[in-house]
């Protein structure tokens, strides 16, 4: 059995919709597989996405499993079902570790530059001239993650190649409204519970100075939640160290806000950004993944 699964911390809807669509695929052409994540399914994965006919499979350990890892490359963050040395493929887009999976996997080490893993398995349907059998809700969980990921095809890491899958995965769904809507369902999944929308998207990773281990992400509708809540914010990322970042996407205003623990990392955050906070808060006229920011502080070291 081929088990595609990500990462052990929190699942967020590329890792979730990727996972779920691949076995899809792979099952269509006669390969048995199943998607698998214990992590935690963060908010970008919506009530009505987890009501989809197609969801994550059941999992009981065998010793002739083969795992395909999709969404994460760095080894110490696999899902903890992982036996690296039965790995036999990586489907990734976050940089940094190209070289070490390409002398272990060769052209199996997918890891390319889009704004949405997603993307990736929407080119290996149409390579297989299969998109036309794809179902609907997995176009859907697709679609969110490719929207998720680009923030509504807005920033920065978007390419054509994401907008092109997108565009496709379009013409199965016909839902024109479907971008705003579900964004509108993330906010109102976020209000619900704040604390726990904040933990379930917080990535502990060392880079460098100029980021903290601690680097937490919202995506928002728009940004009055972040203006009532600050305090709770704070709170929630000091557990999780004393130095972090809160990058908080606001689509609506199409503007990042990013709080900090303190001077310090403020400091290395606006020289890191080229730019100055106001009242403890740095405002960007542009959207910003937190990849984006990893990706930067990654080329300054260099």
């Amino acid at each position: 059995m081929i088990i595609i699964t990500s990462g052990r911390g929190n699942v967020d809807i590329d890792a979730y919709g990727g996972a779920i669509a691949y076995a899809y695929l792979l099952n269509l052409k006669g390969i048995k597989a199943k998607a698998v994540c214990t992590g935690n399914l963060n908010e970008s994965i919506t009530p009505s996405l987890l009501k989809l006919e197609y969801k994550l499979d059941d999992y009981t350990k065998s010793e002739d499993d083969k795992f395909i890892v999709v969404d994460v490359s760095y080894k110490d963050f696999f899902d903890k079902i992982v036996e690296e040395d039965k790995i036999i493929e990586i489907i990734d887009h976050h940089c940094g570790y190209e070289e070490y999976w390409k002398e272990k996997l060769g052209e199996k080490a997918i890891i390319e530059q889009v704004g949405a893993m997603a993307t990736i398995v929407v080119e290996k349907f149409e390579k297989e001239n299969l998109i036309e059998k794809m179902p609907i809700d997995i176009a859907k969980l697709l679609m969110a993650a490719i929207l998720d990921n680009t923030l509504n095809l807005k920033s920065s890491v978007t390419t054509k190649r994401d907008i092109d899958s997108y565009n496709k995965l379009q013409q199965i769904v016909q839902d024109e409204n479907f971008a705003k809507d579900y964004f509108m369902e993330c906010q109102q999944v976020i209000e619900k519970n704040l604390s726990e929308a904040i933990r379930n998207d917080i990535k502990i990773e060392d880079i460098d100075y100029s980021l903290p281990r601690v680097v937490g992400q919202l995506v928002l509708w728009d940004k009055t939640l972040l203006w009532k809540n600050k305090e709770i914010i704070k709170k929630v990322l000091k557990e999780k160290g004393d130095k972090w970042v809160m990058n908080v996407i606001c689509l609506k205003e199409g503007k990042n806000y990013l709080m900090a623990s303190d001077k310090e990392v403020m400091q290395n955050l606006e020289e890191l950004l080229e730019t100055k906070a106001n009242d403890e808060i740095i405002e960007l006229n542009r959207l910003m993944l937190r990849k984006e920011l990893r990706k930067k502080a990654i080329e300054k070291m260099s």
